[in-house]
This record gives C-alpha cells, sequence and structure tokens, in this order.
C-alpha cells in the first residue's frame, strides 16, 4: 500500500488568511509489518542505562544465598531478594557467580566492585577509575543525535555518579525530582510533538558565537607545543560538545509516538530513608523514562544509593551499612534478617524504576523493549566486602538483541564478561574489554539475539 504521507508529514491548511499545520501522531501506516521500525526503514531508538546500588544482596558463610536462583538458562525461579522483579521476570537476566579480579591491587571497600566492572580494570586507589566507564563508549556510538548524551540521576541526594571519561572526573547527577525535570524539561527543551516548532533565536546567538572563534581556536592548536594542544583538545571537546547539542536544537525534532511532556514533580524530600529514597527513585524513573521516550537522551546513569550505603528503616536508628557488619547470622534462618530486608528493600526501588520504563507503550511493545538496562552492585557478600557473585541483571528486551528471561550462572569467570556482553549487544565497536585477568573477547552468547 501506498501513501501520499509518511511520519514526518504535516497537515497544512488556512485559518483566517494564515497558515496553520498539525503533526501527525505514530499511526500503523508509518510502521512496517512488526510495528518495530518505520516503515521507511528507520528504526526506533534502542536506549541503554546502568543503575547501581550498594551492598550487594545477601549471600550466607555457608555459601547460601537468598537471590541466586537454583535453576540455570529459562524458566528461572523468583528468590525472594528478586520478588520485586517477578512481573517483568521475562525481561529479565540474571546473572550469578561472576567477580571482580584484582591483579594484586587491594580490595578498596565499596569501590573495586563497580569500578572493575564500569572500567574493566581493577582500581589503584578509591575515588577514581583507571580507565573510563564503558557507559561513554556506548553514548558516544548511539547518543550523537541527541540533547543529552547522557543523564545521571542520584535518588539518594548523593551527588554521586560513576560515570567518567578520565577516570578521575565524574559526571554530575541530579539529586531530586525538580532538578531532574528542570534540567530536561526548562530551557532548550523542545517538544518533538510540537507542529509550531521555530528555531530559537538564543541558541543561534550562541551557535554564532562559538562558530566565530572556530578559526581563532584552530590557530591557536597550531602555535602551541605538544603539552598544551593535549590540554586544549580536553578544553575545546566541551565547547565541540556543546557546538553540536547546538546544532541538534537548531533542527526540527522528529515526532515521537511516546512522548508527553510531564507535569513538573513536587518538591519532594531529601533523606536517606529508604522509603524517601524509593519514592525519589519511582519519580525520577517516570520523567527519566519520558525523556527517553520524547527522544532528549539514549543513555542514561543511576545511583540508587552509593556502595557504603546509609539508608535505613524509618524509625531505625541502625543504617543498612552497619547491619551488613554488625548484625550476626540467625541460627535457624542461615543468614541476616534485617540485612535481607533492606536488600530486599532496595531492590523494591529497582523494580518499580523498570516497571515505569515498561508503563510506556512504544511501537510493537514499550520502552523497556527497546532498551537494556545494566544493573549491578558493588559487592557479594557485603559483610566480608566480598568481589565474588557480584549480583549482575541485564533488564530490557534492546530492540529484540537480548534473549531475556534466563539465569546465567558461572563459577568465578570475570564480571567484564557481562559489561562486554552489554556494550556489544547496544552495537558499540568493541571487540574485547578489560586488562590483566579481566580482559575478556567472550561475550556471553546466550543471552544475544
Amino acid at each position: 500500500m501506498t501513501t501520499r504521507f509518511n511520519r514526518r508529514s504535516m497537515l497544512r491548511g488556512l485559518l483566517g488568511g494564515s497558515a496553520v499545520c498539525m503533526g501527525i501522531p505514530a499511526l500503523d501506516i508509518f510502521l512496517d509489518g512488526n510495528g518495530q521500525a518505520w516503515a521507511d526503514g528507520a528504526k526506533l531508538p534502542v536506549r541503554f542505562g546502568t543503575y547501581f546500588w550498594g551492598l550487594g544482596l545477601t549471600d550466607t558463610p555457608t555459601g547460601g544465598t537468598r537471590w541466586v536462583p537454583t535453576k540455570h538458562g529459562a524458566g528461572y525461579e523468583i528468590t525472594p531478594e528478586l520478588q520485586s522483579l517477578a512481573a517483568l521476570k521475562d525481561k529479565v537476566s540474571v546473572f550469578s557467580g561472576f567477580r571482580a579480579i584484582g591483579d594484586g591491587k587491594p580490595n578498596l571497600v565499596h569501590w573495586s566492585g563497580h569500578a572493575s566492572i564500569l572500567s574493566g580494570s581493577a582500581p589503584g586507589v578509591t575515588g577514581s577509575f583507571d580507565a573510563p566507564s564503558f557507559d561513554t563508549r556506548i553514548a558516544d556510538a548511539i547518543g550523537g543525535a541527541t540533547r543529552f548524551k547522557s543523564l545521571e540521576i542520584s535518588p539518594s541526594g548523593k551527588a554521586l555518579s560513576y560515570s567518567t571519561r578520565t577516570g578521575r572526573a565524574f559526571a554530575t547527577p541530579e539529586t531530586t525530582p525538580v532538578s531532574l525535570y528542570e534540567r530536561v524539561y526548562g530551557e532548550g527543551f523542545q517538544d518533538p510533538n510540537n507542529p509550531n516548532w521555530k528555531p530559537d533565536s538564543k541558541v543561534m546567538l550562541r551557535q554564532s558565537v562559538l562558530s566565530a572563534v572556530a578559526d581563532q581556536r584552530q590557530a591557536l592548536m597550531a602555535d602551541v607545543g605538544r603539552a598544551d594542544q593535549i590540554k586544549l583538545d580536553q578544553y575545546f571537546t566541551s565547547l565541540r560538545e556543546m557546538e553540536n547539542q547546538l546544532e541538534i536544537q537548531l533542527q526540527q525534532p522528529e515526532k515521537c509516538e511516546a512522548c508527553v511532556v510531564p507535569k513538573p514533580p513536587g518538591e519532594g524530600k531529601k533523606s536517606a530513608s529508604i522509603d524517601v529514597v524509593n519514592s525519589n527513585t519511582k519519580v525520577m524513573a517516570r520523567l527519566l523514562a519520558m525523556s527517553l521516550a520524547c527522544n532528549q537522551t539514549r543513555v542514561f546513569n543511576c545511583v540508587h544509593t552509593p556502595g557504603s550505603s546509609e539508608t535505613y528503616i524509618a524509625g531505625d536508628s541502625k543504617i543498612y551499612h552497619q547491619y551488613t557488619h554488625d548484625e550476626p547470622t540467625d541460627a535457624k534462618l542461615g543468614y541476616q534478617p534485617m540485612s535481607s530486608k533492606l536488600a530486599g528493600m532496595v531492590m523494591q526501588g529497582f523494580g518499580e524504576f523498570l516497571a515505569e520504563m515498561d508503563a510506556i507503550k512504544e511501537g510493537d511493545g514499550t520502552l523497556l523493549d527497546h532498551m537494556l538496562v545494566m544493573g549491578f552492585s558493588d559487592t557479594g557478600y557485603a559483610k566480608i566486602h566480598s568481589l565474588e557473585n557480584i549480583p549482575v541483571i541485564l533488564a530490557g528486551g534492546a530492540n529484540g538483541k537480548h534473549k531475556a528471561g534466563q539465569h546465567i550462572a558461572t563459577k568465578g569467570e570475570s564480571v567484564t564478561r557481562i559489561s562486554l556482553t552489554a556494550q556489544q549487544i547496544m552495537g558499540a565497536p568493541v571487540g574485547e574489554f578489560g586488562v590483566g585477568a579481566m580482559k575478556t573477547s567472550r561475550p556471553i552468547t546466550e543471552v544475544m539475539a
């Protein structure tokens, strides 16, 4: 069937002698027969995000666990601490038995685990990575055509992010729902479904200013020595990224069928109480999901709680971190009951985060079907800061590239295999990842379509 209209068409006419135009929603005729791409062959965008929580999940001194399924492969059972993921089980893959390998470096508590997962290298000191975090590589591969290459959030209120291009300087996160809303939907936001779009004159002026000094920048680079060229290149990189962002803002955005500009959120609270952190997580997830649906970004990073988490149950005087170290193992249960309870509440935040992504209908499925979320922690058995059996989860369909709904179990293989798998699923040009004993060229093909 042929039609005179396509997904970029506008309905045009006259009203009172003035020209008017109206956008057309994402009709079935604009999609392919499967609802997985536009009829002209352009695929619905794929997105990627990381989701970190501190203190792992509950293992026991005798080798038992509250989170690892007993069944391998498809059809795994939902364990107590994964209960919040039950509704999305078929869209979630669970990875157990993977570890971070230090190559002789000390175990930097609440740092070595996630630094190894994200950078592929065991860090030498707390507070920095020895290589960039791999989310930046994915952002370079899929995020260049969006207003933000990535967005960072920290629902606990801590100004903490683990996304880094240098290993030393980390991205600045939004720490409240209000700040996230203002960042995305404040100055510079363009509603992709607004039929009355026109370039912002202030953006045009800023672009002109940057363009005016482009020749001088090149001349300056030619006049200085190698050391200064390196410094200037780092400085000008931010300017080039700004130029790219301005260029994007001066182009009329393509319509996004799932995009509905949200209302501003309430002020919310800042507290380490787990109910407040989870409430902020849910609201920020809803805003973030719509940011993805409105094509403002395609990459995000969320730090639910820091590695040495200070979250607590309202009315309790002890924080989660303290419980993991001080609470004895219950002789009858075989595990630390309060630590496990808090772990389950932390995972509730992750489950609600994913549910917000899955609530937005897009194309043949949901936003979650068109993205990949990598959830992970910093440790296995938190009482001893173990780097063994670090919990890792991949959620979402990644436009059909993630064969979800599986439990992948190993005995001590490098956690960087999962990191490599995520990068390759997302189409990043990488054949191997990691250094030393964590260097690998073996993705986990069981979950790759």
